[in-house]
């Protein structure tokens, strides 16, 4: 049941480094379960230049992860995977099997990507503008957020061979980073991290409420909107960096960091998000709802 989530660049590797990594469960006599965007029906690297046909496509491996989380193996979520709320969904998924989860980034220049998209056969290459438009889309991993830990970050470059295992002060050595095939993956680390490491467990945000009370809309509605109310009077006069208390949530959960000014539409649409994700999981009371919108604006807040 553990996962492994892949996120980078496009024509970083990252299937190389997969199929590198699965060899390594296998010989550790774990099997793995592979989940590609390739896999998806209609795929096509055309898919990225369109919103809707993106969202169908995360939708199917989300989908896909949900589904094999349930059996006994190693599942490796092996795409771009590049919005980090996308990733965070992901994360939730492995909270509510309990198992050990870990993230792979692999982001090599936009230089390499190229290079190594032109290594690809015609029919499965990116263009060079989608590369591109991805590259500047690209949500990077930060292992402040507890979705994003353990990270592991794979250093990709163009030679083919390996780094030497010490490198001296002698200054011509080519430190190039070496090409998927050579690249260390971290194979050992991960393994012994999946196999041995410690379990996710269950919180608030992924405990299920098996009736929902009957007001709870109408207080998830409220307490929200209370929310969003405190933080446009708090930022008027705040300071940059400073975490602006919420009246109501329980004491450690009750703070948002002011990073710059909030429009109300930046709010509300991060309020609608919350309030959708709350009905389909119910909270049974007012301070664990006021809990759970500023644990979410706190991580989709940047």
């Amino acid at each position: 049941m553990p996962l492994i989530i892949v996120t980078g660049h496009p024509a970083s590797g990252k299937s190389t480094i997969v199929d590198r990594l699965a060899q390594k469960f296998s010989e550790s006599q774990k099997e793995c379960q592979i989940i590609r965007d390739d896999a998806y029906g209609s795929f096509s690297r055309k898919n990225y230049e369109f919103a809707n046909k993106e969202k169908d496509l995360r939708s199917w491996i989300r989908s896909e992860v949900q589904q094999n989380l349930t059996k006994n193996k190693v599942v490796i979520c092996d795409g771009l995977n590049y919005i980090k709320g996308y990733r965070y969904e992901l994360f939730l998924a492995a909270k509510m099997s309990k198992t050990t989860y870990c993230v792979i980034q692999v982001t090599p220049s936009s230089d390499t990507c190229h290079w190594l998209n032109e290594q690809k056969p015609e029919g499965e290459r990116y263009s060079r503008e989608i590369i591109d438009q991805l590259l500047m889309r690209y949500e990077k991993p930060d292992t402040k957020f507890r979705w994003e830990q353990p990270l592991f970050e794979v250093k990709i470059g163009k030679a083919e061979k390996a780094l030497p295992t010490e490198i001296d002060d002698d200054m011509s050595i080519d430190l190039e980073y070496p090409a998927p095939r050579f690249a260390n993956i971290f194979d050992d680390e991960i393994v012994e991290w999946i196999c041995n490491g410690t379990q996710l467990t269950e919180n608030q945000s992924t405990q299920t409420v098996p009736l929902a009370p009957t007001n709870f809309l109408h207080e998830l509605d409220r307490c929200t909107q209370d929310v969003v109310t405190v933080l446009l009077n708090a930022q008027r006069t705040a300071v940059r960096g400073q975490n602006l208390t919420i009246p109501g949530a329980s004491e450690g959960s009750n703070q948002v960091k002011f990073l710059k000014l909030r429009t109300l539409p930046e709010l509300n649409r991060l309020r609608h998000q919350f309030v959708n994700m709350s009905k389909k999981d119910p909270m049974s009371d007012k301070e664990k709802i006021i809990n759970g919108f500023v644990d979410f604006l706190n991580c989709n807040l940047r």
